[in-house]
């Protein structure tokens, strides 16, 4: 796979800065790979990349570039992530517009037939029950980010992992921050629609901790479209 080296080239920095062998990188809405080739090599084969894409024919052309770079600690989870496990209608990208479907993304139902797939979803809390719990998030799931995150507060409070999320709207990067703020993570922007979360000394009391977050994140949480099921 041919990418330009100054696509997402501020992430790009923020991924080699902190990413270190051994550790285990999520890597939403992964598109052909690009990133997810790029923290494979940066975690080494004691890492684990796990790159999750939900539109079936993206996800193909990720496997087929796993598969070329020779990769072994890269795994391809063919799902969206969302705050519950089941399935989602998901609108692919007008190929006129991005050939490379970079801005598929979750919809509501009822939605048009034209370029809408139903497809598997799945919360991180879930996942991580069966997988390696991550060390860092890259999140680039067009407007989800809230949802992402709803599903995913045992992995914040438990395991704290670095998260760097782009965000594409003023109301959804008010939203997101907030909900990070409630879970105790400091957000450093580094470019004007994506930042760095990390987390700060967490409690000694995990269970407290949790109990606190989850008493007050429903505010933070928006509504979305929810699962199909």
């Amino acid at each position: 796979m041919f990418c330009d080296g100054g696509l997402e080239a501020d992430l790009q920095e923020v991924l080699a800065e902190h990413l270190r062998p051994g550790m285990v990188f999520y890597d939403l809405g992964a598109n052909v790979g690009f990133l997810s080739l790029l923290a494979a090599r940066l975690v080494g084969a004691k890492g684990k990349v796990f790159s999750f894409e939900a539109d079936p024919e993206v996800a193909e052309r990720l496997k087929e570039n796993v598969e070329r770079n020779g990769l072994q600690n890269v795994r391809l989870v063919e799902k969206a992530v969302w705050s519950s496990t089941g399935s989602v209608a998901f609108s692919r990208a007008d190929e006129s517009r991005s050939p490379d479907r970079a801005w598929g993304k979750v919809v509501s139902l009822p939605a048009p037939a034209e370029r809408t797939v139903e497809v598997p979803c799945i919360c991180l809390d879930d996942f991580a029950q069966s997988a390696p719990a991550p060390d860092f998030i890259k999140c680039d799931v067009e407007g989800a980010e809230s949802e992402v995150f709803a599903g995913a507060q045992r992995v914040l409070i438990e395991h704290r992992p670095l998260v760097a999320c782009e965000v594409h709207s003023d109301e959804n990067a008010a939203q997101v921050t907030q909900l990070f703020d409630k879970m105790r993570y400091s957000v450093n922007w580094f470019t004007r629609i994506a930042f760095l979360a990390s987390a700060q000394d967490p409690p000694r009391n995990k269970e407290r901790l949790g109990s606190t977050i989850r008493s007050s994140i429903q505010d933070a949480t928006v509504s979305g479209p929810g699962p199909v099921r």
